[in-house]
């Protein structure tokens, strides 16, 4: 798959995500209806072609004022506003070499306790950038999380042993495990940001 394009995306989310992003959203597409009856925007009276280069300035200017974050009035743009806010913050804007984790839930990997999900649309390489991010600071963990179940293939890691030797494993687990970054943790790290910047 090349860079061009978008890719569809789903994320587990608190309760009430959906709800907030709905809520901000909704303020926006109210900003865009107030933009959009500016005078410089209508095509009253003009001809064919003059209005259809008033209504590609207006295409533009939305465009413009998405990419600036300043107008977020589709779940699609608001998310990747603040994926890529999240990508400056951890300095992900580098080139890594391809995710080598292959695709799928990576040992470490926690969505429990994630009721909603939260579907978006977000272009490949923005997508792609994400997830080799991720892999790129997660690798040495999750290859020791593999070594581990190689270890330890009898101990679950979802409730606790009764001898000393699952418990002190189920640390090292914890330890590895808290050093995964997923591709899930990232995209709600981005929406809580966007979420707690509205002022809606």
């Amino acid at each position: 798959m090349g860079d061009e394009g978008l890719v569809s995306m789903t994320v587990k989310v608190v309760s009430g995500t959906r709800s907030r992003l709905e809520t901000v959203v909704a303020h926006h597409r109210a900003v865009r209806l107030g933009l959009a009856r500016d005078a410089r925007w209508a095509v009253g009276g003009l001809n064919r072609r003059k209005a259809d280069a008033v209504r590609a300035r207006w295409r533009a200017e939305v465009v413009k004022l998405r990419a600036q974050g300043q107008l977020l009035d589709t779940v699609d743009s608001f998310v990747l506003h603040a994926v890529c806010h999240e990508l400056g913050v951890r300095e992900w804007s580098l080139e890594w070499s391809p995710a080598q984790g292959g695709m799928g839930r990576w040992p470490g990997a926690r969505d429990g306790g994630y009721p909603e999900a939260l579907s978006f649309r977000l272009p490949v390489k923005v997508a792609r950038q994400v997830r080799v991010g991720c892999w790129s600071v997660s690798a040495e963990a999750v290859g020791a999380l593999r070594d581990w179940r190689d270890r330890y293939p009898g101990v679950v890691t979802t409730r606790a042993g009764r001898d000393s030797e699952a418990v002190e494993a189920l640390a090292e687990y914890e330890r590895w495990a808290n050093q995964v970054v997923t591709v899930g943790n990232f995209l709600r790290a981005a929406l809580e940001w966007g979420l707690t910047r509205q002022d809606v």
